[in-house]
């Protein structure tokens, strides 16, 4: 029995090693054009946003950035300032956001010389879906 163990331990490391050399992971390949959707993590409440950010042609934006600065909680002393870029299908989601925020928030929605400004109100809508055309080339 201990000559297996040892014999399938080797196979199991020679596996491993050819996976690492050829760039894959023992979980298979991973497309270069995936369509999993960037994610900011706030971490400072139940509130998510998400965003699909799109050319005058109606076609997606890759790596428009879309950022905030909330200040929250006790007298506003806390503060959150995150930044996502959105995949080629021009999609992004901002999770763990405020419920309650002092003052007034915007979302800044750019790419090169363009740029849009969204309001963030969590007390009308904690959850919004925003479609953002930046009208551009």
């Amino acid at each position: 029995m201990g000559v297996l163990m040892r014999s399938y331990h080797r196979l199991w490391l020679a596996g491993l090693f050819v996976a690492s050399i050829s760039g894959t992971s023992l979980a298979g390949p991973q497309a270069p054009n995936s369509a999993d959707v960037p994610i900011a993590k706030g971490g400072a409440g139940s509130c998510t946003a998400d965003f699909v950010v799109s050319d005058s042609s109606g076609k997606g934006i890759y790596d428009a950035k879309i950022a905030i600065q909330i200040k929250y909680g006790f007298m506003g002393l806390h503060k959150l300032d995150l930044t996502v870029g959105t995949n080629y299908e021009g999609k992004a989601r901002i999770e763990g956001l405020p419920e309650q925020i002092k003052g007034l928030a915007e979302f800044k929605v750019r790419h090169g010389e363009q740029s849009k400004t969204v309001s963030y109100d969590p007390l009308d809508n904690c959850h919004p879906r925003h479609e953002v055309n930046l009208g551009g080339k």
